[in-house]
């Protein structure tokens, strides 16, 4: 037995003839744990936060929006604004292969709504089919808009949960008429966007009818196009050659920033992952040095008990001790004190983030935890550490000569 009585009893004897220089060790030890815990803890809270964000649309997608310019070009003044029309749309598709998913949007903002009594102000978006998919949308009952809305301009209407919490309170939405802007729509869907409470504000109607009531022209406000499992470079690409050529179209200075712009979701995402493990290579790192000082006190500890127990060691290998024997006692110290010192660095650790993790529940940071693999690994390298911190030692023990060590004062 690796661990019995009598060898808690040593260790014990150990700890007791160096208290101060055992407890400031152990707290070294403890204190790297509970560092590499908390903050992995509070970076995986954060990357849920991020992911979190990135849900409420499509990762995969390239949003089209349109601004006013900021630099004067073929004969136009700048802080012109930039219209995208349903002709851009039509001749972009023409410029296009094939996309995975597309939609139109028509944006407003502070649109009365009403039924029976209640009456309050929300959004309303105008968007086709795919926007379900792109912006991540969870029907909670009914159906999203159709092909066929669309291409009838129907006035119905998807209503998210704010609207149906503050307008219908207790009451089932599906099948009744909403008035809209002063237009009487009826509700064919409810939707949940658990990644974005602004976007349960929001009301989605076919695209063509928000554009034909909401808009006095054909225009665009923002076009969103699925790039499905296309490699990062392919998206990047994609954007810069819709760019170039959305410019072109619209008289823009190739320069100018703010006529057309893109998001490609792609690249960021594939930014914060970068970021990512970056914070997370550093956290480790902290971690770890942290365990290296704490092995070096273990080390420096047990250097000093197999000097101070010369005399013993000697008797022991008098007596008929085996090399291994006394290799295993002083690894075993070792070891010892750093599992007691990082299992409690770890369970104070995972105790603090379980108190803390309500308190600061935020969009941009979710449900700080340690995940258990972590927590294994953690534990792996404090066994690692432990052997290696009692090598030096235990062979210091090994070389010293039953003769040698009764003579020692």
């Amino acid at each position: 037995m690796m661990f019995n009585r009598d060898t808690w009893l040593e260790i014990g004897n150990t700890v007791l003839n160096h208290p101060l220089r055992t407890a400031l060790t152990g707290l070294s030890i403890a204190l790297g744990v509970f560092i590499l815990v908390v903050m992995q803890g509070l970076g995986f809270g954060l990357q849920n936060g991020v992911k979190n964000q990135f849900s409420d649309d499509a990762v995969n997608s390239i949003w089209v929006n349109s601004g006013r310019t900021q630099l004067a070009f073929r004969g136009n003044k700048p802080n012109r604004r930039v219209m995208i029309l349903n002709s851009d749309v039509d001749a972009m598709f023409i410029k296009m292969d094939s996309v995975e998913a597309f939609s139109r949007r028509i944006r407003k903002w502070g649109v009365t709504m009403e039924h029976e009594d209640k009456a309050s102000n929300f959004a309303l978006r105008g968007v086709d089919p795919d926007h379900q998919m792109l912006e991540n949308t969870t029907l909670t009952s009914g159906r999203y808009i159709s092909q066929r809305d669309v291409y009838e301009a129907t006035k119905v209407a998807v209503i998210g949960t704010k609207i149906i919490e503050d307008i219908y309170e207790d009451k089932e939405p599906i099948g009744t008429y909403l008035i809209i802007g002063g237009v009487q729509f009826m509700v064919v869907g409810t939707f949940d966007d658990p990644g974005s409470r602004w976007e349960n504000q929001v009301a989605y109607l076919p695209f063509t009818t928000a554009q034909n009531i909401f808009r006095s022209n054909d225009r665009v406000d923002q076009i969103i196009i699925g790039t499905g499992a296309m490699p990062i470079t392919a998206t990047q690409s994609l954007t810069e050659t819709l760019l170039s050529w959305f410019k072109d179209r619209k008289a823009i200075h190739p320069e100018d920033s703010r006529g057309i712009w893109m998001e490609n979701n792609n690249e960021e995402y594939e930014r914060f992952q970068k970021i990512f493990m970056g914070i997370e290579l550093f956290i480790w790192g902290i971690g770890l040095l942290t365990l290296l000082a704490g092995a070096v006190g273990v080390a420096n500890i047990l250097a000093i008990a197999v000097k101070e127990r010369t005399k013993e060691i000697g008797v022991r290998k008098a007596l008929g001790a085996s090399s291994a024997s006394v290799v295993g006692l002083v690894v075993q110290e070792s070891l010892a004190l750093m599992i007691v010192s990082g299992s409690a660095g770890l369970v104070v650790g995972v105790w603090l983030l379980e108190i803390v993790s309500p308190m600061i529940d935020h969009e941009y940071f979710k449900n700080p935890q340690v995940d258990f693999r972590i927590a294994l690994v953690a534990m792996v390298i404090l066994v690692v550490v432990g052997v290696l911190s009692g090598i030096g030692p235990a062979l210091r023990a090994v070389s010293i000569r039953p003769v040698d060590a009764l003579r020692d004062e």
